[in-house]
């Protein structure tokens, strides 16, 4: 019981993360394009605010990242938006979960395995 509940609590950190970081930031959170910042609106349609030289990684990426938005709104925005969130809400934190509740299941069965051998 003791690993389910650290993995729960430590889950919960994440959410309260980026309530935090959104409650905080100095600008309201927006999809609309605004020039002296990026917001939302540069995730669907790509920064028109990097350069070569404020960006160089984003700068070369640039047609592979057009390419998967494409490739992704094939079916539409609603399909662009589910697979967003199946991926990042669903499937990533799940496995990470996972893999978190396995590691500290199986640190306290090594931990009960030597206090028993010792």
């Amino acid at each position: 019981m003791r690993p389910l509940l650290l993995t729960l609590l430590l889950a919960a950190l994440f959410p309260l993360f980026g309530v935090w970081v959104n409650y905080t930031a100095p600008h309201r959170p927006t999809s609309a394009y605004v020039a002296g910042r990026c917001t939302r609106y540069c995730v669907a349609h790509g920064c028109q605010h990097a350069t070569a030289a404020n960006s160089p990684a984003y700068w070369r990426l640039r047609p592979l990242y057009r390419l998967t938005i494409q490739a992704l709104s094939v079916g539409g925005r609603g399909l662009y938006v589910l697979l967003n969130i199946l991926f990042y809400l669903v499937a990533v934190p799940g496995a990470l979960l996972w893999l978190t509740y396995g590691a500290l299941r199986d640190a306290g069965t090594i931990g009960q395995l030597r206090r028993q051998r010792a």
